[in-house]
């Protein structure tokens, strides 16, 4: 029982991880083709979403660690 738990634990965790990293990177590539976003061609903001990206993953794998756990 505590082994499927933990198989379902983790699959979820990469499924919502990827899933938010792809949601946030195509509204990123979106937002970069609309005018009034021209500050998001520049290499700080891909700097920036590149923090960000490596800030989500960790969250979601700690995250999916400590459900997994649980």
């Amino acid at each position: 029982m505590r082994r499927s738990h933990m198989l379902s634990a983790l699959f979820l965790g990469i499924v919502i991880t990827f899933g938010l990293l792809g949601g946030l990177w195509l509204g990123f590539s979106q937002l970069r083709k609309r005018p009034g976003f021209e500050k998001f061609n520049s290499r700080e903001a891909n700097k920036r979403m590149l923090q960000m990206t490596l800030l989500i993953y960790v969250c979601g794998f700690g995250l999916t660690i400590y459900f997994m756990l649980n």
